[in-house]
């Protein structure tokens, strides 16, 4: 039974546990010569640890981080359903099929873990200390203002590299390479005056190519 004295404990614990799962996985797979990358771990671990102490401030940010964190991997999704060709996007999750059902369980995961994250932390009890310390119990209205500006600069970004000059130079290049057989998609592109450099998808009907063009 957790004391109602810190209604911040369970979230601790969760993220601690958490967290130090992760940073198992991460050494297992550094071991094993896998490749993996997390940027939660060691925030979840010590927040975990703060949390479980009572921070107030601590609270604040998970709490406001679970908004930012929740908003922006949906912009991310309704991003690159928007961005992304929906042919290119159908022939991946055809191809990578367990892949792409992996995915979506964790998204559907992690998602799940930030709505009860903020629902913990935004009780009558956890807003009163929230309250008593001097800060403000609304929502947090920055978090979900952050979310959306990230997802307006992604479409923002890749309407402008796909309709740019230099992207249809990257395309051209591909093109030039693997012939009229695919369509091509700009996924990234960095310039540096008058030179460049760019990584196409080439896609058909039945297959996926990277190409990696410079000028």
């Amino acid at each position: 039974m957790f004391s109602t004295e810190n209604p911040f404990k369970k979230v601790g614990i969760t993220l601690l546990v958490i967290g130090g799962v992760d940073i198992l996985v991460m050494i297992y797979c550094i071991i094993n010569e896998i490749g993996y990358s997390s940027i939660f771990n060691i925030f979840s671990l010590i927040a975990g640890i703060f949390l479980i102490k009572g921070s107030i401030k601590t609270a604040r940010i998970v709490r406001w981080s679970s908004v930012f964190f929740f908003i922006m991997i949906i912009g991310a999704v309704v991003g690159i359903s928007l961005i992304m060709p929906f042919d290119l996007l159908k022939l991946q999750i055809k191809l990578n099929a367990w892949s792409a059902v992996g995915l979506f369980l964790f998204l559907l995961i992690f998602l799940s873990l930030m709505i009860w994250t903020y629902r913990q932390l935004s009780t009558a009890d956890a807003l009163r200390l929230f309250a008593r310390a001097g800060y403000t119990t609304d929502r947090p209205l920055s978090a979900y203002l952050s979310g959306a500006f990230l997802l307006i600069v992604m479409i923002g970004m890749s309407t402008l590299i796909g309709g740019s000059e230099s992207g249809k130079k990257a395309k051209e290049l591909a093109q030039q390479q693997l012939g009229n057989g695919f369509q091509y998609y700009v996924s990234s592109i960095s310039l540096s005056g008058n030179s460049g450099q760019a990584n196409v998808i080439a896609y058909s009907h039945k297959e996926i190519r990277k190409v990696k063009v410079n000028w």
